[in-house]
């Protein structure tokens, strides 16, 4: 059996054994762990309202949130942190500050194996995927790649939970998911990571897949979080090698950083 054969049925084993789980617990709101309807959406109405969106203005290639700086009217402004992005990552756009209620999603999502989120939260990110496809020029164009796990923290796991939210969002016009990218092995959790670590922890760490080309296409690269930008820039340069021309990042939550040049995020905001 291939490698990739083998990432897929462990992929497909890691769904299934979550899915049974989801079944034998208690259908809970993850974030206050109230009751909620099993037909309804996993976060109960009050955390839905709780979900903290990201401040605007904000930086309008990377979503950083501005703060106080003032955008003047119909002004594009940059935040400066992402000035070091290579030219093929346009843009990146999430819809919620990593922090409070949607920490805790992202959270029950990777590390309590809740695949039950996906699809609620990939409704949430459905905007910010279309603005992103938009700001690529090629919005029917545009796949989605979901960032990869290495082998062995998708056997860990059981699921890659940037796929989950990836193949929810096809289901919101959006894609076709193309799984363009895997991870070479090395390297360690970015979690934890600040600035520089973070960047050398990815840096040549994605490659295209095999055989695979993508004859000059645009491509948004899917994850759960974005902290420094990191993990994004490292999957667009390998889908640059692999023939994208342009390609936009997307996300669940986005992390707030100190707009003093310290791309680290704050000790509250990490994952």
């Amino acid at each position: 059996m291939s490698v990739i054969a083998r990432q897929s049925a462990l992929g497909r084993l890691g769904r299934t054994a979550a899915a049974a789980f989801d079944a034998l617990v208690p259908v809970a709101c993850v974030g206050c762990r109230r009751g909620v309807e099993p037909a309804g959406a996993p976060l109960c109405g009050l955390c839905r309202s709780r979900q903290p969106r990201l401040p605007v203005p904000r930086c309008t290639r990377c979503a950083q949130p501005l703060g106080n700086i003032a955008a003047a009217a119909g002004e594009r402004v940059r935040c400066g942190t992402c000035e070091s992005w290579p030219e093929v990552l346009v843009a990146a756009d999430a819809p919620f500050a990593f922090d409070g209620v949607a920490a805790r999603t992202v959270r029950a999502l990777k590390y309590d194996r809740w695949v039950a989120l996906a699809p609620y939260m990939a409704a949430s990110m459905a905007a910010a995927a279309e603005s992103v496809a938009n700001r690529l020029g090629a919005r029917d164009a545009a796949c989605l790649v979901p960032v990869p796990l290495a082998p062995a923290r998708l056997q860990e796991r059981g699921f890659n939970q940037a796929e989950e939210l990836a193949r929810a969002l096809v289901a919101h016009g959006l894609g076709p998911l193309r799984p363009a990218l895997e991870r070479r092995p090395g390297g360690g959790r970015q979690a934890g990571l600040r600035g520089a670590l973070r960047r050398a922890n990815v840096q040549g760490r994605f490659q295209p897949r095999a055989g695979f080309d993508a004859e000059g296409g645009v491509a948004i690269v899917v994850d759960d979080v974005l902290t420094t930008g990191a993990t994004a820039v490292a999957c667009a340069e390998a889908l640059a090698e692999a023939g994208f021309r342009r390609v936009a990042a997307v996300s669940f939550a986005r992390t707030l950083r100190p707009l003093d040049g310290d791309p680290s995020p704050t000790r509250a905001s990490r994952p």
